[in-house]
């Protein structure tokens, strides 16, 4: 089990290299040449060609592209350096640090809230024989996640901010800031989230030894809870956790609609900006989330069903 679990780690590492190779050429194939964007920002008139000549040595894009990516990945492995935005001259590291909460905490009360409302729903319509509460249940799950989140998030501004002036529609300053991206984001994910629990709710609740438990007698609540539930974990985990990682990834469409000053705001204007070094390290970043949520998958297979993961290894090794 603990080598399966190594050979993740390592598989997620290289993960995280691909990532880098593909971030690392595909922001130095955009129009125009990146030294030149860089003299001319914060300038009026256009930079001088020894300026531009200087800024191309001193960034290596006088280099070939292994040679820079080979300098870049060595600072990034043995000196944790991730080189310096373009745009404000500070660490990459630190811009990111810096955004990294906004995003973390709009990101983990979304997850939490999501979870309030879309598992109750999601168990209810999976295990009851009400079509009509099915129905209903359903219906209401595809229209909140049919609905585009921008605009709901546009909605929820003219209504609570504009019309009713409630609540904020920008900043992240005090709580009443994250009512409405918190909200906007919870409900369009609940509805997805409401479905898959419900699939594989009744997926489960199909199966002949569940049909065979009722036949014994047994109690519902306890059929749902031992035989029921904990296998429908499994795809359940799996697509909680990659929803996870989705959002303390950073929401670019929220953080930028509620001026958000998170991760996903950050790389919008990087992009905006061009500013390569940025976009290289918010991807990295994003890779090395997903990296890991695949870990913690794997783990939770393993506590909830230990034979599971050891089948999967033992098919990847035949």
């Amino acid at each position: 089990m603990l080598k399966i679990i190594i050979r993740k780690v390592i598989l997620g590492l290289f993960y995280l290299f691909v990532i880098s190779v593909v971030a690392f050429v595909m922001v130095r194939q955009m129009p125009g040449d990146p030294a030149v964007l860089i003299a001319n920002q914060d300038r009026e008139t256009e930079a001088p060609p020894e300026l531009v000549e200087r800024i191309r040595h001193e960034y290596g894009f006088d280099r070939g592209m292994v040679e820079q990516y080979r300098c870049w990945l060595q600072r990034v492995i043995f000196d944790g350096d991730l080189g310096y935005s373009t745009r404000t001259k500070r660490p990459v590291l630190a811009e990111i640090q810096s955004s990294l909460p906004a995003s973390l905490r709009l990101g983990l009360i979304t997850f939490g809230l999501t979870l309030i409302i879309s598992f109750p729903l999601g168990l209810l319509a999976g295990v009851t024989n009400n079509k009509i509460l099915d129905l209903w249940i359903q219906s209401m799950a595809w229209i909140n996640y049919s609905v585009p989140v921008f605009l709901l998030a546009v909605l929820l501004i003219w209504f609570f901010a504009v019309d009713l002036r409630l609540l904020p529609a920008i900043g992240h300053e005090t709580g009443r800031h994250y009512v409405l991206p918190v909200a906007a984001l919870s409900v369009h994910l609940s509805g997805w989230t409401t479905q898959v629990i419900r699939t594989s709710i009744r997926e489960i609740s199909e199966k002949p030894y569940i049909q065979f438990a009722h036949a014994k007698g047994l109690k519902q609540i306890r059929v749902i809870l031992i035989h029921t539930l904990k296998p429908a974990l499994f795809p359940i985990s799996t697509a909680l956790l990659i929803q996870l990682g989705n959002l303390v990834s950073g929401s670019f469409i929220i953080e930028t609609i509620f001026a958000w000053n998170g991760i996903g705001r950050l790389l919008v204007d990087s992009i905006m900006a061009r500013d390569f070094p940025i976009i290289q390290g918010i991807l990295l970043y994003t890779g090395g989330i997903f990296a890991l949520i695949n870990i913690l998958i794997d783990s939770l297979y393993l506590f909830l069903d230990p034979t599971t993961i050891e089948k999967m290894g033992r098919g990847r090794t035949s």
